[in-house]
């Protein structure tokens, strides 16, 4: 891709980018403090670790549908919240992938976990702007 063309996309798109990555980190403090609380309800730690997940998935489906991509042309709800899940399935696949493979490269856990959620966050971002929300 040409560089050239990245600033532009990036410049055109900046607000909308940075709405998506403060739903992202809000979306991440809901399912943070959800699974928190559940897990020191003494609630088994693979449903505490679901249910936080799922409200995020939640909120952050609810904020790019209502604010981030306000424009897109409306779809059903299920078939939307289905074509969300699984971008944001396949962003979390992706993330688990180059976690691994950065372990592999770097040796550093820390720049591993942040190469696989900036390539999460982009792989949602863009599935979500030309898949879903499209125009």
């Amino acid at each position: 891709m040409n560089i050239k063309i990245l600033f532009l996309f990036l410049k055109k798109n900046k607000y909308q980018i940075m709405k998506f990555i403060i739903i992202g980190f809000f979306s991440s403090f809901l399912n943070f403090v959800v699974y928190s609380i559940l897990y020191n309800l003494d609630i088994n730690i693979n449903l505490a670790s679901f249910s936080g997940y799922s409200i995020g998935l939640i909120n952050s489906f609810f904020f790019s549908k209502k604010w981030i991509f306000n424009e897109y042309k409306t779809k059903r709800l299920d078939r939307a919240f289905f074509l969300f899940a699984c971008i944001y399935i396949f962003g979390g696949i992706a993330m688990a992938f180059s976690i691994n493979v950065g372990i592999y490269l770097f040796g550093n856990y820390k720049l591993a976990w942040l190469l696989g959620a900036v390539l999460a966050a982009t792989n949602n971002y863009l599935g979500s702007k030309f898949l879903l929300f499209k125009n």
